[in-house]
């Protein structure tokens, strides 16, 4: 007898799977959360040196932040995606 295993990638966009928390079968709500890569590029532009508050761009833009994958359901975090 044979066991398959099937292992999801929670990346940038919802994913159906079945919640570990409710067991319902779901498509994942996703929220962007800022992360890392957000504080990173933020650093980097100062460092820079851009003047006028252009650090703070990363913090507005959602392909700069962390992707937080939840159960529509019962909201429980099932897993967060890092850029870095």
């Amino acid at each position: 007898m044979m066991t398959t295993i099937v292992v999801q990638e929670f990346r940038n966009t919802p994913v159906q799977t079945v919640c570990p928390f409710c067991q319902a079968t779901i498509i994942t709500a996703i929220e962007y959360n800022v992360g890392c890569l957000t504080w990173l590029l933020a650093v980097v532009i100062v460092i820079v040196g851009c003047p006028l508050g252009c650090c703070l761009v990363p913090f507005f833009m959602d392909g700069c932040k962390d992707v937080v994958h939840t159960c529509p359901n019962c909201h429980q975090q099932i897993s967060r995606w890092g850029r870095l």
